[in-house]
Protein backbone atom coordinates (compact mmCIF):
# COMPACT_ATOMS: atom_id res chain seq x y z
CA UNK A 1 0.00 0.00 0.00
CA UNK A 2 1.69 3.33 -0.96
CA UNK A 3 1.34 6.68 1.02
CA UNK A 4 -0.21 9.48 -0.52
CA UNK A 5 0.20 13.32 1.46
CA UNK A 6 -2.10 16.15 0.30
CA UNK A 7 -0.67 19.54 0.72
CA UNK A 8 -1.66 21.34 3.51
CA UNK A 9 -3.73 23.94 2.93
CA UNK A 10 -4.32 27.39 5.14
CA UNK A 11 -8.14 28.51 5.25
CA UNK A 12 -8.46 31.76 6.64
CA UNK A 13 -11.37 32.97 7.58
CA UNK A 14 -12.30 36.89 8.45
CA UNK A 15 -14.62 36.90 10.90
CA UNK A 16 -16.39 40.46 11.78
CA UNK A 17 -15.21 41.60 8.38
CA UNK A 18 -18.06 42.42 6.61
CA UNK A 19 -16.94 45.94 5.40
CA UNK A 20 -14.00 44.19 4.34
CA UNK A 21 -15.72 41.15 2.60
CA UNK A 22 -17.99 43.94 1.09
CA UNK A 23 -15.00 45.76 -0.30
CA UNK A 24 -13.61 43.25 -1.87
CA UNK A 25 -17.12 41.90 -3.68
CA UNK A 26 -16.92 45.49 -5.10
CA UNK A 27 -13.21 45.45 -6.92
CA UNK A 28 -14.78 42.44 -8.79
CA UNK A 29 -11.66 41.12 -10.55
CA UNK A 30 -9.41 43.45 -8.80
CA UNK A 31 -10.00 41.15 -5.51
CA UNK A 32 -8.15 38.17 -6.86
CA UNK A 33 -4.82 40.70 -6.77
CA UNK A 34 -5.44 41.78 -3.61
CA UNK A 35 -5.85 37.79 -2.07
CA UNK A 36 -3.04 36.50 -3.77
CA UNK A 37 -0.96 39.36 -2.71
CA UNK A 38 -2.29 38.32 0.76
CA UNK A 39 -1.54 34.56 0.52
CA UNK A 40 2.14 35.35 -0.79
CA UNK A 41 2.60 37.64 2.76
CA UNK A 42 1.35 34.13 4.75
CA UNK A 43 3.83 32.16 2.22
CA UNK A 44 7.10 34.31 3.54
CA UNK A 45 6.40 33.17 6.61
CA UNK A 46 5.80 29.24 6.06
CA UNK A 47 8.84 29.54 3.30
CA UNK A 48 11.22 31.36 5.77
CA UNK A 49 9.89 28.68 8.48
CA UNK A 50 10.27 25.71 6.14
CA UNK A 51 14.33 26.96 5.32
CA UNK A 52 14.89 27.52 8.86
CA UNK A 53 13.95 23.63 9.62
CA UNK A 54 14.63 21.43 6.73
CA UNK A 55 17.32 18.74 7.36
CA UNK A 56 20.44 20.09 5.71
CA UNK A 57 23.48 17.73 4.06
CA UNK A 58 24.75 19.48 1.32
CA UNK A 59 22.31 22.25 1.46
CA UNK A 60 20.40 21.90 -2.05
CA UNK A 61 17.30 20.68 -0.64
CA UNK A 62 17.06 23.76 1.49
CA UNK A 63 18.00 25.80 -0.98
CA UNK A 64 15.84 24.87 -3.85
CA UNK A 65 12.68 26.06 -1.51
CA UNK A 66 10.68 28.53 -3.23
CA UNK A 67 6.99 30.44 -2.80
CA UNK A 68 5.03 30.26 -6.29
CA UNK A 69 1.85 31.65 -7.00
CA UNK A 70 -0.69 28.74 -7.46
CA UNK A 71 -4.36 29.40 -8.77
CA UNK A 72 -6.50 33.12 -8.39
CA UNK A 73 -9.99 33.96 -8.90
CA UNK A 74 -12.01 36.63 -7.50
CA UNK A 75 -12.63 34.50 -4.28
CA UNK A 76 -9.88 32.86 -3.95
CA UNK A 77 -5.87 32.38 -4.49
CA UNK A 78 -3.30 29.32 -3.36
CA UNK A 79 0.48 29.80 -3.01
CA UNK A 80 2.58 26.94 -2.92
CA UNK A 81 5.79 26.47 -0.84
CA UNK A 82 7.77 23.53 -2.46
CA UNK A 83 11.20 22.40 -3.50
CA UNK A 84 12.71 21.08 -6.75
CA UNK A 85 11.60 17.77 -7.72
CA UNK A 86 14.26 16.58 -9.58
CA UNK A 87 15.48 16.23 -6.06
CA UNK A 88 13.68 12.77 -5.35
CA UNK A 89 14.63 12.60 -2.08
CA UNK A 90 13.12 15.42 -0.91
CA UNK A 91 9.47 13.47 -0.45
CA UNK A 92 11.91 10.84 1.31
CA UNK A 93 12.78 13.53 3.93
CA UNK A 94 9.19 15.27 4.25
CA UNK A 95 7.37 11.86 4.92
CA UNK A 96 9.87 9.33 5.26
CA UNK A 97 10.60 5.63 4.35
CA UNK A 98 10.49 2.24 5.47
CA UNK A 99 14.21 2.56 6.63
CA UNK A 100 14.13 6.75 7.68
CA UNK A 101 11.76 8.58 10.01
CA UNK A 102 10.03 10.92 8.45
CA UNK A 103 11.67 14.98 9.17
CA UNK A 104 8.63 16.84 8.15
CA UNK A 105 9.68 20.61 7.75
CA UNK A 106 7.45 21.47 4.56
CA UNK A 107 4.15 20.42 7.22
CA UNK A 108 5.73 21.51 10.32
CA UNK A 109 6.01 25.02 8.86
CA UNK A 110 2.25 25.67 7.94
CA UNK A 111 0.81 23.49 11.64
CA UNK A 112 3.27 26.06 13.79
CA UNK A 113 2.90 29.17 12.32
CA UNK A 114 -0.71 29.03 11.54
CA UNK A 115 -1.55 31.96 13.79
CA UNK A 116 0.92 34.13 12.60
CA UNK A 117 -0.02 33.17 8.68
CA UNK A 118 -3.84 34.01 10.00
CA UNK A 119 -2.88 37.30 10.79
CA UNK A 120 -0.24 38.08 8.31
CA UNK A 121 -3.17 37.61 5.40
CA UNK A 122 -5.84 39.05 7.29
CA UNK A 123 -3.94 41.69 7.79
CA UNK A 124 -2.54 42.22 4.27
CA UNK A 125 -6.08 42.01 3.20
CA UNK A 126 -7.33 44.86 5.29
CA UNK A 127 -4.92 46.99 4.15
CA UNK A 128 -5.09 46.30 0.80
CA UNK A 129 -9.03 47.67 0.70
CA UNK A 130 -8.69 50.16 3.64
CA UNK A 131 -10.18 48.45 6.41
CA UNK A 132 -9.23 47.64 9.72
CA UNK A 133 -9.36 44.63 11.76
Amino acid sequence: MGYSAKQKKVKVEIEGAETIVKKLKAMDEAAGSVLMQAAMEGGKIVLQDAKQNCPVDTGTLRNSLKLVKDKQTKTKATVKIDFDRSLTYGTHVELGTKHNAARPFLRNSVDENQSEINLEITDAVSDAVGGKM
